[in-house]
């Protein structure tokens, strides 16, 4: 059941990264939502959940959105999951304010993994400076936070039923 719901977020991440790059183009950039689907996995279901939500949503990112090498979002995305996944089986990473530093983190390493690993592979990209860096990072934590609080209570409303 873990494996369908998974799958239903990455394809509802597409829909919402496709109606972003149709409504505003320039500021698609800003919110990753398949980022905000691999740290809630890892944050749910641990490193290996994480992982594969990774390679899953990064894949698909990379075959819709991506460049002319495939694979760089993939892997930027099995590490920032695989990373949250094992922090959370150590730390306690509930509630808004943990969660809010999980995925300022999780979209800086992002943001930088990916952009390190263009730079070794000799694929351009757009760079992003520290201050677009920060912004993404900041719009995917607030995004990020409000959406797993909504998601926990649905899922608190549903197991109490």
């Amino acid at each position: 059941m873990k494996i369908f719901w998974t799958g239903l977020a990455i394809v509802m991440a597409l829909v919402v990264q496709c109606a972003l790059w149709r409504a505003l183009p320039a500021e698609a950039r800003v919110l990753d939502p398949f980022l905000l689907v691999v740290v809630y996995c890892a944050l749910v279901g641990g490193e290996t959940h994480g992982m594969m939500a990774g390679a899953a949503a990064g894949w698909v990112q990379d075959v819709h959105f991506g460049s002319s090498v495939l694979g760089l979002s993939p892997l930027s995305k099995i590490v920032v999951g695989f990373s949250v996944g094992l922090a959370a089986s150590r730390f306690m990473l509930a509630g808004p304010g943990p969660r809010t530093l999980t995925l300022l983190v999780a979209a800086l390493a992002d943001g930088l993994l990916f952009s390190w690993l263009a730079s070794a592979f000799d694929v351009r990209t757009v760079a992003l400076s520290p201050l677009a860096l920060a912004s993404r990072a900041t719009v995917n934590a607030a995004v990020g936070v409000m959406l797993f609080e909504l998601v926990d209570r649905r899922l608190r409303r549903e197991g109490a039923a």
